[in-house]
């Protein structure tokens, strides 16, 4: 299994909060001051659950409308694209000058990680990557922020409800 840069003592805490639970609950207490624990363990494992994934990287197909460049609007792209997790890794473009994406263009991975959820899923970590992720401009503000959480989030909730999704992992950029 890939395991990034995510480091031995990464892989540690993460192995040690899967399988010790209290751990990650005092954990997730002590970070909280007010309301619920920032994190919560599924109602059921992971190697269960068809995961999907949303990514912030700006990415898209080549043969759809890119997102909105600065020079363009100034306040980001609060729309979506469809991104079929089926078509090749050359049928994935980054439209988004509002980072560094030169490491996210040799490795896509970074910012749609795919090819590492289906060796998940190939390991049993999790039941299965749904093909279907979603695409998003990270950088949003003003109007296009107010587009993506009353338009574009409902739409998006949809599709993974329809998609029978039972977690989505959001991937920033």
């Amino acid at each position: 299994m890939a395991t990034g840069n995510m480091g031995v003592t990464g892989r540690l805490v993460a192995w040690v909060f899967v399988r010790v639970p209290f751990l990650a609950n005092v954990w997730a207490r002590s970070r909280q001051t007010t309301g619920q624990p920032a994190f919560v363990f599924p109602a059921r494992p992971l190697s269960g659950m068809r995961i999907g994934v949303i990514t912030t990287g700006g990415v898209h197909h080549v043969d759809q409308t890119p997102f909105h460049r600065k020079d363009e609007n100034p306040q980001g792209d609060g729309s979506y694209r469809l991104l079929d997790l089926t078509r090749p890794r050359d049928a994935f473009v980054l439209t988004h000058d509002w980072y560094d994406r030169r490491d996210a263009e040799r490795d896509l991975n970074l910012v749609l990680p795919a090819v590492r959820l289906r060796e998940f899923a190939e390991e049993g970590i999790i039941g299965e990557l749904h093909p279907v992720a979603v695409g998003l401009m990270g950088h949003v503000k003003g109007e296009e922020a107010f587009r993506l959480e009353h338009e574009t989030a409902p739409e998006i909730a949809a599709v993974f409800r329809e998609g029978e999704v039972d977690a989505v992992l959001l991937v920033p950029a």
